[in-house]
């Protein structure tokens, strides 16, 4: 069961991506050498992500990945390309043995559920329980208008739908952090609070997750009483009482307000013009939004890395922890690190209060 990110990690959830040639006749033909050569390097580190945790002794499940003929027309909203099921973290939850599914504000990932099923049919099988938020019906909003680069959207366009972001949420034993700045609607978190009626939720009042919706970067719990962080400004206020580790000074300078600028400008993830960009600007750099601690934790003293950071791996080691690393070459042109593209699913621990 599953009540923290660090407790053994016994069975996970790695996402997988199309392969080249799946999608190019939805995507701009000048799109296609960029787009397909980020296709394969992403194909090709989810299949070693997956061999790593296998050979770490920890068992993997895939999603199905499902190949589209043509977009998708819905009454109100379209899906110009369906999203592969790359990133699970963002919509899904399991919490002790209660399965959750959510909705966000992003059309492209509105059937990637089908891509789970069989993985959660399993573990309801087993005796899991297992709960959807009702579907809803959303409307096409421009780049400017997504969640990320606008907090304001959910308020001003979506305020009456039931949506909500699961990686808005950290586990902490009987409670779970909560961005309430983030992505979803006060009705997507009243859903979830209705539906984990056992679970503290706990407000995060830290103001530098505004500008960033998900909580699962900055900072990590690896026990009950240490905290790992990029610098104090991450650390939600209810772990600051914690035992405090600071690691900023082994990671890069964040640049976001560069980064917001060159992907506005141009016409969104698919779009050729950004593809050129973030190839020749943006390839590799993972700070965006600190995605160094985007990290999958696989007990308290054995951490799964995105990428190489020798001093930073040496200073651990002091502290009697282990790093590893399955290279994540593109998690800025997907927004999401390791911890996003993979789904705890089983953990050996149980509920208890840390905070």
């Amino acid at each position: 069961m599953i009540y923290t990110e660090f407790d053994p990690l016994q069975e996970v959830i790695v996402g997988d991506s199309y392969s080249p040639g799946d999608i190019d006749h939805l995507l701009p033909k000048r799109s296609l050498i960029g787009f397909n050569k980020i296709l394969e390097e992403t194909k090709e580190d989810l299949e070693n992500l997956s061999t790593q945790l296998k050979n770490l002794g920890v068992k993997v499940h895939r999603p199905k990945v499902y190949k589209f003929d043509k977009s998708i027309a819905m009454p109100r909203f379209d899906i110009p390309l369906p999203m592969s099921p790359l990133v699970p973290r963002d919509a899904y939850i399991v919490r002790g043995k209660t399965v959750i599914q959510t909705y966000t504000s992003l059309t492209d990932r509105y059937f990637d559920s089908h891509s789970y099923y069989h993985i959660f049919k399993e573990l309801f099988d087993q005796g899991y329980n297992w709960l959807s938020q009702p579907s809803p019906m959303l409307k096409n909003l421009n780049q400017t208008e997504q969640w990320f680069f606008d907090k304001n959207i959910y308020v001003r366009e979506l305020n009456d739908k039931v949506l909500w972001h699961t990686a808005t949420m950290f586990q902490a034993g009987d409670a779970v952090i909560v961005n309430n700045k983030g992505p979803g609607t006060q009705a997507g978190l009243e859903w979830m609070k209705r539906n984990l009626p056992d679970t503290r939720f706990i407000n995060d009042e830290n103001n530098i997750f505004e500008n960033f919706g998900h909580i699962d970067h900055g900072f990590i719990l690896i026990d009950d009483e240490t905290v790992i962080h990029a610098g104090i400004e991450w650390v939600p206020d209810a772990l600051k009482t914690k035992k405090l580790i600071d690691i900023k000074k082994y990671l890069p300078e964040l640049k976001l307000d560069r980064f917001k600028h060159d992907y506005i400008e141009s016409g969104g993830t698919y779009d050729v013009k950004w593809v050129q960009k973030y190839l020749e600007s943006w390839q590799g750099y993972n700070q965006e939004v600190c995605f160094d601690l985007n990290v999958l934790i696989l007990d308290s003293k054995n951490i799964l890395w995105g990428r190489e950071i020798p001093e930073l791996f040496k200073y651990l080691k002091t502290l009697g922890i282990e790093s590893y690393v399955a290279p994540v070459r593109h998690s800025l042109f997907w927004e999401g690190g390791i911890h996003c593209s993979t789904l705890d699913i089983k953990r050996n621990g149980k509920s208890r209060t840390i905070i």
